[in-house]
């Protein structure tokens, strides 16, 4: 017999929105765009043949449809997620893939990627270079490691193992023998930023309480072409601490106002549903013992 249902790929967006009254919020838990969101909502009214939200001027309401609807919503998917994490939690077959930004991947994790190894040398790690939001089914992705700060979408688990700090770097020629700089020196200099982060010579002024003249700058694609370019004498790069540190200790590169925290972190994320993986398991504890060393130096 075939089953009347809703698209269910509508149903974690309703969910969402009903809960929070807010399609921008389940916009952002989803990494969708707003227009996304309302038109799954859209295609879900339609299919149902009832509104389930009334549009306000800036908000939105449940109706007595939506009202109704949400408590089997909410039940279908706690049972869909339970029968998954079930499934997910099973050891799994091959290499745990780990998607991370290249230039963390190769200036910090793969030279102590051996550890690891050491540890547990049973599991085959296999590296993925990305910076782009991660959907662990479509991706086949067990592990990322990103940049950020909470709230992460709801069916994903955060492990923050070490705090992100942003400082200008350039090479040892650029100060003339000098050690450190004043900010109006900067107007002086060619700035330097990478695409990935382009937030970041912004995050940086603002956690100094100033602000920053991007207009003499150059933009580069990936983070280590804009390393490369700032140790060659081309310009001021931002950068953050753990993808210099070896840089700054041969003095290939120095940091002529130290560095300041971003109020982000470097994360480990992984689906909340295979958070009692062996594998996955294994390497957040891992991460997270790499860096305490270095915190209590």
């Amino acid at each position: 017999m075939r089953r009347r249902l809703p698209p269910l790929k509508t149903l974690p967006a309703f969910e969402i929105a009903a809960e929070r009254l807010s399609f921008t919020d389940a916009a952002g838990e989803l990494n969708l765009t707003h227009g996304a969101v309302s038109r799954q909502i859209k295609a879900l009214e339609s299919q149902l043949g009832v509104p389930l939200f009334r549009r306000r001027n800036r908000r939105i309401e449940l109706t007595e449809a939506g009202v109704t609807f949400l408590p089997g919503v909410r039940q279908a998917l706690h049972l869909l997620e339970t029968s998954t994490a079930e499934v997910a939690t099973s050891p799994r077959e091959g290499a745990l893939v780990v998607s991370c930004v290249a230039t963390f991947m190769m200036r910090w994790l793969i030279p102590r990627l051996y550890a690891f190894n050491a540890r547990h040398p049973k599991i085959e790690v296999r590296l993925s270079a990305s910076h782009a939001p991660v959907d662990f089914v479509r991706d086949g992705i067990d592990v990322a490691i990103r940049v950020g700060r909470a709230p992460w979408p709801r069916n994903v688990i955060a492990a923050p193992f070490l705090a992100d700090r942003l400082g200008p770097v350039c090479a040892p020629a650029l100060l003339k023998d000098r050690k450190t700089l004043r900010l109006s020196d900067l107007r002086r200099h060619r700035l330097l930023q990478a695409e990935t982060r382009a937030w970041a010579w912004s995050n940086w002024a603002e956690a100094r309480g100033t602000t920053i003249d991007l207009g003499n700058s150059q933009s580069f694609e990936h983070m280590y072409f804009m390393l490369e370019a700032a140790a060659s004498g081309l310009g001021i790069g931002i950068a953050s601490y753990p993808l210099v540190e070896h840089d700054l200790q041969s003095g290939r590169l120095v940091a002529p106002f130290g560095f300041t925290p971003s109020g982000r972190s470097y994360c480990v994320l992984h689906a909340r549903q295979v958070a009692n993986n062996a594998k996955i398991a294994a390497f957040r504890s891992w991460i997270v013992d790499a860096v305490r060393p270095a915190i209590a130096s």
